[in-house]
Order: structure tokens, then sequence, then C-alpha cells
């Protein structure tokens, strides 16, 4: 006989899955620098710099590429996404009229 009742078997089985789970992404955490370094993602050429959400399924996005900034707006599904290359650099500050 079991020593456990099955539910009782049910619900330590579920714990173990997911300490099992906490651990490895601690691990997964305190290692992301080294990950970052062996899958070749720090020395990336586009950099997602804000997202904005305009509506509930419609979003805008920044993005520096190679020094140039692009905005992108994108939706849901069966919406087409708009580019927009950017001229003001990060430099350069928009003064308000007075």
């Amino acid at each position: 006989m079991s020593l456990l009742s099955p539910d009782l078997e049910s619900i330590v089985i579920v714990l173990v899955f997911l300490g099992t789970l906490l651990v490895i992404r601690q691990i997964v955490v305190a290692k992301a620098n080294s990950i970052k370094q062996t899958l070749g993602t720090h020395g990336q050429r586009i950099h997602l710099l804000e997202v904005y959400r305009v509506e509930k399924s419609l979003k805008l996005s920044l993005f520096d590429i190679e020094g140039h900034r692009v905005a992108v707006l994108y939706g849901g599904a069966g919406r087409q996404a708009a580019l927009l290359k950017l001229d003001a650099g990060p430099a350069e500050k928009c003064v308000p009229d007075a």
C-alpha cells in the first residue's frame, strides 16, 4: 500500500515540478550575461527602445537600427504594419513653441 493518498501524491508531484522549474529559472537568471554572450545577442545592431500601446490591439514601437530611429506601428491579425524612419537622432530635442 502507498503511504500517501492519490490526492496527496498529485500535490507532491506538482510541488516537486514547480520547485524544479523555480530552480531552473534562478540558474538562468543568475547566468543571463554568460548565456547572452554564448548566444551572441550582446552585440546586436537592432535595439528596441520603447513600446507604446495606442489602442487595445495597436502598438507603436521605437527601434534603433544601426544609429537610425525607426517607428513601427502594428496591430493584431489581419492588420498591416507601418514603418517610419525618423530623422531626429537621440541628441536632438524638440522645443515646444512659446
